[in-house]
């Protein structure tokens, strides 16, 4: 990967129909803290990046949030990178999808289900010497 980013302007089809702005609600359920967090707020996702902006609420605060990925589109997969360009998972054409990443000593586990062009949801398990929760996130366009 090199730091030229994106690396080319081809979009496959199959990826087109869900570029553009998508309504999020994120509930993460924290058993290392017994604790719930929300996320609710925006993505948007273009042909070689996807962000996400909104407010993430605990017990105790609201705060506003983000993170973002960079997307290479190849004709059966999209990679996701994280914004220093290391991989973080490929995502495939199939509706329903299993994914795993392991970053240093955790362990995320993630689902992903394509409803629709206009509804798609995420589910990651992460577990490590200082992570354990459950994020389940819902997606519809606006």
């Amino acid at each position: 990967m090199t730091d030229t980013w994106p690396p080319r302007a081809v979009v496959d089809e199959w990826l087109r129909p869900y570029l553009g702005t998508w309504d999020v609600r994120r509930k993460i359920i924290d058993r290392l803290n017994a604790s719930l967090i929300l996320f609710e707020g925006q993505a948007f996702v273009t042909p070689h990046q996807f962000e996400e902006h909104g407010d993430t609420t605990t017990d105790y605060a609201t705060l506003r949030s983000s993170r973002t990925y960079r997307l290479y589109s190849e004709s059966e997969h999209v990679t996701v990178y994280f914004p220093d360009l290391s991989e973080f998972i490929c995502i495939g054409k199939d509706a329903s999808q299993r994914l795993v990443h392991q970053c240093g000593p955790d362990l995320y586990r993630g689902r992903l289900f394509f409803r629709s062009p206009d509804a798609w949801a995420e589910m990651w398990h992460v577990q490590g010497p200082r992570k354990h929760y459950v994020s389940l996130a819902h997606y519809r366009r606006t």
